[in-house]
This record gives structure tokens, sequence and C-alpha cells, in this order.
């Protein structure tokens, strides 16, 4: 005999009209709304269904960051794309070390969410590295035991719906591996550059399917070769580079993901002017916006509220660097860019002046007017609120900033990461 009053709390929830229950569900935090997906196959239906996920939670639920398992230490061996000043590339893990990954929401609280350490026992990687994060898909780097250096690939996963894929290696090769002692002026083979930048495209309300972008580089600053590669067809391309030798990329100011383009700093060395440069999922440089400062300082690219941002530093007469800026380009169709808010390093550090060796902007919220940024002397994790003027720590995380990455989560199942490999 059926509890009666169990009964009556099953029926209770579908008895509910759809946009009610929609409602609730949007307050409702991500690790909680995957497991609710197993209720029934309506509330999977739902909360799955492409439409409605707009009204789901899709604003920053927080971040990922990547650590090996050496008590937490920082990561070996500088950033794992971005070259490590060493040429080492994606994976520059020390071998003996498995990287994982924590999350911490934006009140700096670790939180359960979907993990990806399944990746590790489902595909017997040795060596996996997180590298981006676009619109709920992480990018990842990866080496299987078997593989040699040469063959490293990539791994696209969604985290909420733990559905990955594979992709092969672009034929990136670094000059070297684990020789800690090996000078920057060695030789090389002479097919490779020295780093490559490994850039997620994805915006599901276009396509169900990914792109990447990679910009291989001699000195971490030009542009000689780009490789891009598509879900849709499972290939790389090679594709005519149309960057200038005069130009330097500001690959560590990081990037934006705006109007179905990457953006990027761009320093061009004769004019000593700052521009953003706009590049599509192909490579092709589609777009070039004169900065907000003829010789600003980049310290950050983002967006927020669809709109691209752009984060300066000024110097005072003794050409110190003392305040950020804020910069909100309002209309994207013109070069109408705004001061959002000031924000002197005394209110945000505590200090008159920083180096760029002291602290890193790691992320703008997308729907707040909050920034993070993360102090390098005590690798503390802070926020800082641009309508209250608040500076919050969140966390100490022992890591360095190019291993945090902001997780907005994406909650549709996509043919596009179906675990194949």
């Amino acid at each position: 005999m059926v509890d009666p009053v169990r009964k009556r709390s099953v029926a209770a929830a579908p008895s509910l009209p759809d946009d009610a229950l929609v409602e609730i569900l949007s307050r409702v935090a991500a690790k909680s709304l995957c497991r609710f997906k197993c209720v029934s196959k309506a509330w999977r239906d739902l909360i799955a269904d492409r439409l409605r996920c707009t009204r789901l939670p899709q604003t920053l639920e927080g971040f990922f960051y990547a650590y090996d398992d050496d008590d937490d230490n920082e990561i070996h061996g500088g950033d794992c794309d971005d070259g490590g000043g060493k040429g080492y590339g994606v994976g520059s893990v020390r071998p003996d070390h498995i990287v994982h990954g924590r999350f911490i929401n934006t009140l700096g609280r670790f939180v359960p969410l979907a993990s990806y350490s399944f990746l590790l026992e489902q595909l017997g990687v040795d060596t996996i590295c997180l590298m981006r994060s676009c619109n709920g898909l992480l990018l990842f780097g990866h080496r299987r035991d078997s593989d040699s250096y040469d063959s490293l690939g990539y791994i696209v996963c969604n985290p909420a719906t733990e559905q990955w894929v594979t992709v092969p290696s672009s034929g990136w090769k670094p000059f070297s591996l684990w020789d800690s002692d090996e000078s920057e002026d060695s030789d090389s083979d002479g097919e490779s550059s020295n780093c490559r930048f490994t850039y997620l495209i994805f915006d599901p309300a276009v396509s169900a399917h990914f792109q990447l972008v990679e910009l291989w580089s001699d000195d971490c600053v030009s542009v000689e070769e780009v490789h891009t590669y598509s879900s849709e067809t499972g290939l790389w391309c090679k594709n005519p580079s149309e960057w200038s030798s005069d130009e330097a990329v500001s690959f560590f100011a990081g990037s934006a993901f705006v109007s179905g383009m990457l953006h990027f700093s761009v320093t061009n060395f004769d004019a000593h002017q700052e521009k953003i440069v706009a590049v599509d999922g192909e490579g092709k440089r589609c777009r070039t916006i004169a900065g907000p400062e003829k010789s600003g300082d980049a310290a950050f690219i983002g967006q927020s509220k669809g709109r691209l941002h752009y984060v300066s530093r000024r110097a005072d007469s003794t050409s110190k660097m003392t305040e950020l800026c804020i910069w909100v380009l309002q209309e994207y169709n013109t070069e109408d860019w705004v001061l959002k808010h000031r924000v002197t390093f005394l209110q945000l550090f505590g200090r008159m002046s920083c180096r760029d060796q002291d602290y890193n902007v790691v992320a703008i919220h997308p729907d707040c007017n909050l920034i993070f940024f993360l102090q390098y002397w005590d690798l503390q994790l802070k926020s800082y609120n641009m309508d209250s003027k608040e500076v919050c720590t969140l966390r100490i995380l022992r890591v360095g900033p190019q291993h945090i990455f902001p997780y907005v989560p994406y909650f549709a199942e996509s043919t596009a990461v179906a675990g194949k490999h």
C-alpha cells in the first residue's frame, strides 16, 4: 500500500506548470540542478531544454583551479599552455605528478561540483592540464602513458554533464620537455615554435560544435603560425598568418569571447598604440578596435553583460603603476569606450604602487560589476566590487594565476562532446 503522504509529495512536483518549475530551478545551485535531472524524464528534459537553459543559472558559478598531488603546491614548469618560460607548452608538469582540480564558488568555498577526475580513469591519461574555459566547456592538454611528448593532444569536457571528447595533436612540438637546465637559445629541430597559446570557442546559442584556435609563437609575444580545429569536421587546419612582426600580443592579459570572436590586446611597436584584435574560429583577423588609451597598458581583457571590457594600468608622475581603470565598449560596432571605474592600488592591495609581478586580474564577472584578482605575494584570490568598492578575500589557493579558470555551467548535452576518442 502506498503511503498517502508520500503519494501527495510525489504528485506535487509534476502538477507545477513548467514556467513555475523553471523559476524554482533557476534559484538552485549548479550541483543540485545536475542531480535533479535524475528525478524524472520530465525534469531531465526541462533542465536540458536549450530554449529553457537561458532561464536556469548560467552565470559565474565559481572557479576551477589546477594543482598537482604534491600537497597542493603550484604546478611545476609555469603555465601549461603558455610556454612556462622554458618552451614546455601544454602539459608542463613533472612526469611523476598527476594534475587534479578543485572548484570554489564565488564566496571562496569549496563546492563538490562535477569534477573532471573521471577523465584520468576513463582515458588512461598520465598527464592532464586544465587550460581554458568557455561557456561551460573546459579545455585540457593531455598525454597518455604510452605516448611521446610529441603526441600531446586535447580533451574538451563539460563537467556539468560529464561529457567529453578527445582532440588529436595539432603537430606542435616544444623545444624541450623536462630538461630545466636547457638554455633558451638551445638548438632545435627548426620545426617547432617555442610556445603555443590555445583557445576554446564555444557558443551554444549558435552551434553545438566547438573550435580551437592555436597561436604559435617563438617568443611568447609575436604570432608565427595559426592552427585551428573544428569539432564539426574533426580536422586541424593550418591557416595563413595575418599577424605582423611589429605587433606584440598581450597573451597574459587574457582574452574575451564577444560577438562570436576572440579578442586580444595587441601593441603596435611602431605606433606605440594599444588595440584590440578580433579573431574568428578559423583564426582570421576580422576586426581591429582602437584601445581606450593611446599609451595604455593592458592588464586584462574580458567580457561582462555581453560587452567587451578592457582593464588598463595607469602610472603616476614617477612612472610607478598606481591604479586600475576599467573601460567598457558600450557599442560593439563603434569605438566608443567609456571609463566605467577607477580604483587605486592602495585600495586594492594596501600599497601605493605595484609591479606586474605583484598581482594578476583573473576574471570579470559576466553579470555583475565584480573583478577577481590574485595577489602574488600571498596567493590570495580576491574580489573587488565596483559598486560598493569593497575588497573581499575569497581564499588562499597556493597556485599561480595561470591555473585559475572562471566557470559558467552549461547543462544541455551536446553531440560534440559525446565521449568519442
